[in-house]
């Protein structure tokens, strides 16, 4: 996890490489896989979400992509406040962000979801399951359909295959043809 520091000036400092980053970069950091972690320097107070939040609306607006912007910030909104763990497995499902969770994050996630009241303790084996459960629905019919792009693709190459050695073998007995021409 990459720890970042917010200083008084509203600047962003990344400790380990002793440098003032941007939020481009903080971006940047993301799309390279990074987990990333912000710390109010004089309060050490964690404000990742808030830096995420600024994060994604300067890469979206950057884009210059408003409609989409005011859409997802909307529609999360109005997510978040009605049912997150409903919201959560959404993504989860969707696809969207489920290459980087493992089984901490999960646990952490669905804790905090226990603690502000979205799921009762007695609900998290059942939840957990029902996620686990679409999940691996999820990811069955992703190979599926992978496996049969990849029947096409191996039919489209011993197409082109027999194509090609048509080709040669077309040539060749031209080749023949001519150098048989040549003798007579």
């Amino acid at each position: 996890m990459k720890v970042l520091k917010r200083y008084a000036n509203r600047r962003l400092y990344d400790p380990e490489t002793s440098k003032t980053i941007t939020l481009e970069d903080v971006a940047e950091m993301i799309l390279n896989g990074s987990e990333v972690k912000v710390i109010d320097n004089l309060t050490g107070n964690d404000i990742t979400p808030k830096i995420l939040g600024q994060t994604f609306l300067k890469v979206s607006l950057g884009q210059r992509n408003e409609d989409f912007s005011n859409f997802m910030l909307t529609a999360l909104i109005r997510e978040t406040g009605k049912n997150i763990s409903g919201l959560f497995e959404r993504l989860v499902l969707g696809g969207i962000g489920s290459g980087y969770l493992n089984q901490a994050r999960v646990e952490k996630i669905i804790q905090s979801m226990v603690n502000l009241g979205e799921l009762n303790s007695s609900e998290i084996v059942s939840y957990k399951e029902d996620l686990l459960r679409n999940l691996a629905s999820r990811t069955s019919e992703k190979k599926d359909q992978i496996l049969k792009d990849l029947g096409k693709l191996s039919e489209t190459l011993i197409e082109d295959q027999a194509n090609a050695n048509a080709f040669d073998i077309s040539d060749r007995m031209n080749e023949v043809a001519e150098k048989l021409k040549e003798k007579k």
